[in-house]
């Protein structure tokens, strides 16, 4: 088994396994044929843009694929979901038997940029302004559910050819999934809702201000979206059962915990 990363043999997440390692970048049609000579399946769970170099570097050798796209194909107010959209056509006309697999909000990893946050902030705050939704807004799936999908996909020929959405057991508003890590935590918080029509003047201003603004207006405006996602097809092909938010967010705070503790485990900048 080949495993490409940026950083090679010095990647602390990847040398605990045994596995070839090879560095090089998912967007180089050099680095990846080099990588995945002879390799008759590839599992691509970098962006889905790499999709074009890939299906070029790997055109001839491999016979299965595996990809990982994402639920913002179907967003409204995305601004890739059409570039999404093609490079999943690509995969489909490529000719290689594949299988499109769709997370929701990825979370649990020690990089997570996401729940995590969310996380810190509960943690650190005993009052939080939340924008304010009815929708349900957000399905998070937590990453070991989606390995397993993955695992899933290579083992099972029903998987072949298909696309799957690899969602969370439920969907929730922000302010649920708040309420429920203030729970795991076992810590007391109190939210304030904030209308939409503010946190979008201040996501301008945040955005005016600085390019690297945490408040994005795609974000907020993506609130108004009910990103409750059927995962019934995987279900039946994949045996896919996924975990409750709840169970997620405790193995999250585990991960968080465990990498604070080891130097080796923190992201890099």
């Amino acid at each position: 088994m080949t495993c490409l990363s940026r950083r090679g043999t010095g990647d602390p997440t990847l040398n605990a396994f045994p596995v070839r390692i090879v560095q090089g970048d998912a967007g180089e049609v050099e680095s990846l044929t080099a990588a995945y000579s002879g390799e008759e399946i590839v599992i691509n769970i970098s962006s889905i843009f790499h999709v074009p170099t890939i299906l070029e570097a790997v055109q001839g050798s491999a016979r299965r694929f595996i990809v990982v796209s994402s639920t913002g194909v179907f967003s409204k107010y995305r601004e890739n979901a059409a570039e999404i959209a093609r490079c999943e056509e690509m995969v489909r006309s490529s000719g290689i038997d594949y299988t499109i697999l769709r997370p929701t909000m990825i979370y649990g990893t020690r990089d997570d940029r996401n729940i995590s946050r969310l996380i810190e902030l509960v943690r650190r705050h005993s009052i939080l302004p939340i924008p304010r939704s009815n929708r349900h807004a957000f399905q998070p799936v937590h990453v070991d559910d989606l390995a397993y999908c993955i695992a899933e996909s290579l083992k099972r020929p029903s998987a072949v050819n298909k696309a799957y959405n690899i969602a969370g057991a439920n969907a929730y508003s922000l302010k649920e999934m708040v309420r429920i890590i203030a729970a795991v935590l076992g810590k007391r918080l109190i939210t304030i809702p904030i209308p939409i029509s503010i946190a979008n003047a201040a996501a301008r201003l945040a955005g005016a201000l600085s390019r690297r603004a945490s408040l994005q207006r795609e974000q907020l405006l993506r609130l108004s979206e009910n990103k409750s996602f059927d995962y019934s097809d995987a279900a039946d092909d994949l045996d896919y059962r996924p975990m409750s938010f709840e169970e997620g967010i405790g193995k999250a705070i585990e991960t968080m915990s465990d990498a604070a503790d080891d130097p080796d485990q923190r992201p890099v900048i």
